[in-house]
Parts: C-alpha cells; sequence; structure tokens
C-alpha cells in the first residue's frame, strides 16, 4: 500500500526531479518542505490532479483540513475545480 501511495505522487511532480518518498513525509508532514515545494504546492497538485476518492486514499485524514483551507483552494483553477473543493470543505467541515 505505501508503494502505491509513492507511485501515486510521482506523477504530480513530473516536471521536477524529487525523491517520492520525501513527498511522502511532506504530505504526512513530517518536513515541511522539499526543495521548492511546500504542503500547500503539494497539496494543489494533488487537487489539480486526481479525483475525490484516490485523494482521499492519499492524504492523511488528519491533513484533510489543511488541504481544503483558503491558502490551497484559492489558487485552484478552473473555477469549478475550486466550487468542487469548497463544497466538499463545507460538507465535511461546516
Amino acid at each position: 500500500m505505501q508503494n502505491a501511495k509513492m507511485q501515486d505522487l510521482t506523477p504530480i511532480c513530473w516536471d521536477m526531479d524529487v525523491d517520492p518518498d520525501q513527498l511522502h513525509r511532506l504530505l504526512r508532514g513530517e518536513i515541511d518542505r522539499v526543495g521548492h515545494i511546500d504542503r500547500i504546492n503539494l497539496y494543489r497538485r494533488l487537487l489539480s490532479t486526481y479525483d475525490w476518492y484516490t485523494l482521499l486514499a492519499l492524504i492523511p485524514p488528519d491533513r484533510l483540513r489543511e488541504a481544503l483551507s483558503a491558502p490551497v483552494l484559492d489558487c485552484l483553477y478552473p473555477a469549478s475545480l475550486k466550487d468542487r473543493y469548497l463544497y466538499a470543505r463545507s460538507v465535511l467541515f461546516g
């Protein structure tokens, strides 16, 4: 399972030379950044790439609120994608 998660993180950083294990550690909150990628940037890439169920499998439950926070959602495009996650946030967290 862990290996599958690391493989799922690899496509979102296709344009950078990043260790998938470091991305996974970043996602879990063990480190604050990998090179120039911080967790907010990682969440933006995840939300723009994967469907909801894959996101739920990749993002630890204790990090979901952060993944749907304003700094992440404010930079999503198109607007319909941002609206979809705003709705999910309102359903999950009120």
